[in-house]
């Protein structure tokens, strides 16, 4: 290889190194990635959207309810696309820590109504699949709010 083609080959090379690295910039981080899928979550299920939810929540979902119940997913998802339990909630404080392909949300969702006295504390288990981040595990807790 002449001196000239190397350095256009090398000159190549680092270029394509730097879109990629652009690229990789561009698209949101994991951790914003799955912060967003709770968000998305809480919106699918405050309007009874089925479809979204179904994409979302993971096959193999399991979850523990406010009083110790096992849920899988058809226990999650409303059956008649009415709103679901979370309707007019919002996502309050928020930490994400990703493992590579699976993700620990921990955080608390603010409740609809100014009159409930407790605030909901969640921990999303989440995991990089075909279809994007699912959630496969999730734990809520009531947290009463100090009067």
């Amino acid at each position: 290889m002449t001196s000239v083609r190397r350095a256009v080959f090398l000159v190549l090379v680092y270029l394509g190194t730097a879109l990629c690295g652009f690229a990789q910039s561009l698209s949101p981080k994991p951790e914003e990635q799955v912060a967003q899928l709770e968000r998305d979550w809480l919106a699918a299920d405050a309007k009874g959207d089925v479809a979204t939810l179904q994409r979302i929540i993971a096959p193999d979902f399991i979850g523990g309810s406010f009083d110790g119940q096992v849920l899988n997913k058809e226990d999650i998802i409303p059956q008649d696309s009415a709103p679901g339990g979370f309707a007019g909630s919002s996502v309050g404080e928020t930490s994400v820590r990703v493992f590579g392909d699976t993700a620990v949300l921990v955080g608390s969702i603010k409740p609809a109504e100014a009159k409930r006295a407790d605030m909901v504390h969640v921990t999303l288990v989440c995991q990089k699949r075909e279809a994007g981040w699912q959630m496969i595990a999730a734990q809520l807790s009531r947290v009463p709010l100090e009067k």
